[in-house]
């Protein structure tokens, strides 16, 4: 298959046109439904600029881009379907978009092999860890789409903290509080990115954030969190407590000296 940037707009274009069938006129419904679009969107560039900056071949690249576009692309259902952005309260989004593209064959166009690659990181890209026996170039394709998907969420959350007042769908309806929970904690200690489903507080998160750092497969993210000054953001919006103070020490000592494939 001829990968052109005419055939990327073509599925850029059939996005755009199942995504806007989830607007419904809800201030606030379609303001999360607005968030997500433009999350996939920019999820797509970054994915672009990182195939770019490791010089992947024009048939990775491609793919790395489709499967950036549509990592997300059951988030829309779980929000129509359950009001929340949560998967433990909810739905796995990542095995819901899965479905949603087999069943609506959005990628119909896109030769068996690799329209089966990106099924499969629509469905793990948001796992805590790739664990499976997955073939070189499925993996490959994960790890750039996570990459890529870290670098914009974190946008997003550096908007939303920004803001100061705070949508509860958009910070998973956490508490907002300086505690650490214990199981992200043992994680964060360990060097580790914690699981969501362990998240209590907002404090969880913003340290989750900060330690996305150990899952970043490339150079260029890892150029790219210190470029934008990720880090720094981030750490302006935790509380100066000791504990927190402690646990940034070694992320930055680790941001300093870490190294991705």
């Amino acid at each position: 298959m001829n990968y052109s940037r005419s055939i990327l707009r073509d599925f850029e274009n059939i996005f755009l046109t199942y995504t806007e069938t989830f607007l419904n006129g809800d201030t606030e419904f379609d303001k999360n439904i607005l968030l997500k679009k433009k999350h996939s969107l920019l999820v797509w560039r970054e994915c672009r600029q990182l195939a770019e900056a490791e010089n992947f071949s024009r048939r990775m690249a491609a793919i790395i881009e489709i499967a950036g576009l549509f990592h997300d692309i059951g988030r829309f259902a779980q929000l129509r379907g359950f009001n929340t952005f949560v998967d433990c309260k909810s739905i796995n989004h990542g095995v819901l978009g899965r479905e949603v593209l087999l069943k609506t064959k959005m990628l119909a166009a896109l030769p068996e092999r690799d329209r089966n690659i990106v099924f499969t990181v629509t469905k793990i890209h948001n796992e805590r860890l790739l664990a499976g026996n997955f073939d070189g170039e499925t993996l490959l394709v994960a790890k750039a789409v996570r990459d890529a998907d870290k670098l914009d969420i974190i946008r997003v959350m550096l908007t939303e903290y920004a803001k100061g007042k705070l949508d509860g769908t958009v910070i998973l309806h956490l508490e907002e509080s300086d505690n650490i929970s214990p199981r992200v904690l043992a994680h964060l200690k360990q060097g580790e990115n914690p699981s969501i489903a362990d998240f209590k507080t907002l404090t969880d998160f913003k340290l989750a954030q900060l330690a996305w750092i150990y899952d970043l497969n490339f150079k260029h993210s890892l150029r790219e969190f210190k470029k934008r000054e990720f880090y720094e953001q981030i750490a302006s919006y935790l509380p100066d407590i000791p504990q927190v103070n402690v646990l940034c020490g070694q992320m930055l000592d680790y941001l300093n000296t870490g190294t991705a494939d």
